[in-house]
């Protein structure tokens, strides 16, 4: 390949998208973004038809799949597919979660499909393999017949070696470690619902998937047997959302740009994030601790009832007693009838007690032996010697430890690891030479009107005017605020949260198109770019971020006039 320093830059005219995980709160940014790219023209094409590769991660990945496969019909229509896109996933149309749900409680379902294991994650990702945005396998990309989008990449994580997973159609497939010939062969037969799941299973809120075994449905095939005798597949490979080690797919499209079957690097990267810096800050629980016996006092009680009691043996012999004696003909010389009955009562009773307990001791030993190495198998060693350490302290006490040891470890795994991760690389990012001048970095919450936790004050680019209108700020702080969830609560359709995401994805791109260009400007050391087509694509840009400070939502509502002609 050409060295960096040598090659030509020619701004927007190959451009690369990532899109980050978040939920619902990624899709549909992504799909502001996409809609805005297709409106804006530079040199009479919209920016859109020059985005040659796309990596996505999690929510992002919805929008990523549905998108990549749109573009492969030969009368692809961008309007056409916003109105599908957009009609499928409207709150009153929205049936993802419910359908998932009533898939997993559907005895048939499984039935049908014995390969899969019964999971809520790979209830979505047959719910997802039904609707017709995701329906197919990779095959669609192994020969991409998009005009323009060439190279795809769907991430998510491996649960083996810690490794990024990508479901590409050129480079690596999978990674490193993982990737082979049998897996090379089988590839193109996985269905997208798979790869959209795969991709977008959070930790905590989904299991992970096994590859390969929830992922073909014919397993007999001498590859996929192949596959399976090797020792790293043997048991499977968890297979998790993207977002755990790159939540913005940023390593996965570096790799694309620096394809060595690429003539020349991407010319831009536009990073699309909807991560966040900020995060509720953990609170310990701070209730009180009441008088309470230990744990293992708790446990010993209620093993105790599980074993032979001294009070078994007193009524079976009690009961034996009266038969006995009865025979005897101890009153009035007589065996009575009504004595034999109620010995033969008390003596069943103690019989009964006394088998029962003898069952219940055995099965108390075996069970706790069984529980015993489940928890010692299952529970991380650490965790495991503190619950020990645990035994003869108030079990409110444990209880309350335990809570802050779960809330604390939910919070590190879910937001700390990868804010941090998120930092790690986009420093990593902005130290490389070979992309300077290529990167805009996109984020939901950049138009908010708040300040950040580096900031004072609200920062904005202050040769871009107008300034950012109290509506647009509104708007971008609402659409920042949505939760990562795959469904719309009450609150979410109350602040038309669905239209909020796509407009701040809209009018934010905007926004960075003329921070970028403007930022272009400013260097001298670049030569030989087509000032006049640039000037001529800022004019445009101008144009609607002055529309987007009169109404935030005019683009939303102009595509939703043609959803409904």
């Amino acid at each position: 390949m050409t060295d960096y320093n040598e090659e030509p830059f020619t701004p927007f005219e190959s451009i690369g998208l990532c899109f980050s995980g978040g939920g619902y709160r990624a899709t549909f940014f992504a799909l502001g973004v996409v809609s805005y790219l297709n409106k804006i023209k530079y040199k009479e094409v919209s920016l859109l038809e020059n985005v040659e590769a796309l990596s996505t991660v999690s929510g992002g990945t919805l929008l990523g799949v549905a998108y990549s496969k749109a573009t492969q019909e030969p009368d692809f229509n961008f309007e056409l597919f916003f109105k599908k896109f957009y009609s499928l996933f409207e709150p009153e149309n929205d049936q993802l979660l419910k359908t998932a749900i009533s898939k997993l409680e559907d005895d048939e379902v499984w039935r049908k499909n014995p390969y899969k294991k019964r999971s809520l994650i790979n209830a979505f990702a047959l719910t997802y393999a039904e609707m017709d945005i995701f329906k197919g396998d990779f095959k669609l990309f192994k020969n991409t017949t998009s005009k323009h989008l060439k190279h795809v990449c769907f991430n998510a994580t491996d649960f083996s070696f810690g490794l990024a997973f990508r479901f590409q159609n050129t480079g690596l497939f999978g990674n490193k470690i993982l990737n082979n010939s049998h897996i090379n062969k089988l590839k193109y037969n996985i269905e997208l619902g798979d790869i959209v799941a795969s991709s977008s299973c959070f930790p905590l809120g989904f299991e992970p998937l096994i590859f390969p075994d929830d992922y073909f449905k014919n397993q007999n095939t001498t590859d996929y047997k192949s596959l399976k005798s090797l020792d790293r597949f043997i048991n499977g490979v968890g297979i998790m959302d993207g977002g755990i080690t790159d939540n913005q797919g940023i390593g996965s499209m570096m790799n694309i740009s620096e394809q060595s079957s690429r003539k020349r690097r991407l010319d831009l990267i536009i990073i699309n994030d909807v991560g966040t810096f900020k995060m509720e800050p953990w609170e310990s629980d701070t209730s009180s601790i009441n008088n309470g016996l230990s744990l293992k006092h708790n446990v010993s009680k209620i093993l105790n009832y599980f074993e032979i009691k001294p009070l078994y043996w007193l009524i079976l012999l009690f009961g034996i007693s009266i038969i006995v004696l009865n025979s005897l003909e101890l009153i009035n010389n007589t065996a009575w009838v009504s004595l034999y009955i109620l010995g033969s009562i008390i003596t069943g009773i103690g019989l009964t007690l006394t088998f029962l307990g003898i069952i219940t001791g055995i099965a108390k030993k075996v069970g706790a032996s069984w529980f015993s190495n489940i928890f010692k198998k299952n529970v991380p060693k650490v965790i495991l010697d503190d619950l020990v350490s645990f035994n003869n302290l108030n079990i409110n006490l444990v209880q309350r430890m335990l809570k802050d040891r779960v809330t604390s470890s939910v919070k590190m795994v879910n937001e700390i690891f990868l804010i941090q991760i998120r930092r790690l690389n986009y420093d990593l990012l902005y130290t490389k030479p070979s992309i300077k001048n290529k990167i805009i970095a996109s984020t939901v919450y950049e138009l908010n009107g708040k300040k950040t936790a580096y900031t004072n004050t609200f920062k904005y680019n202050r040769a871009i005017e107008p300034a950012p209108s109290k509506l647009l700020k509104s708007i971008g702080l609402t659409a920042s605020e949505t939760p990562t969830t795959l469904w719309w609560d009450k609150t979410d359709i109350a602040k038309n949260r669905m239209d909020t995401l796509i407009s701040c994805g809209q009018f934010t791109t905007c926004y960075k198109l003329l921070d970028y260009i403007l930022e272009l400007k400013k260097d001298a050391e670049i030569q030989n770019i087509d000032t006049v087509a640039i000037d001529k694509l800022y004019k445009l840009l101008l144009e609607d971020w002055k529309s987007f400070n009169e109404n935030p939502l005019f683009m939303v509502e102009k595509l939703k006039a043609n959803e409904n002609d």
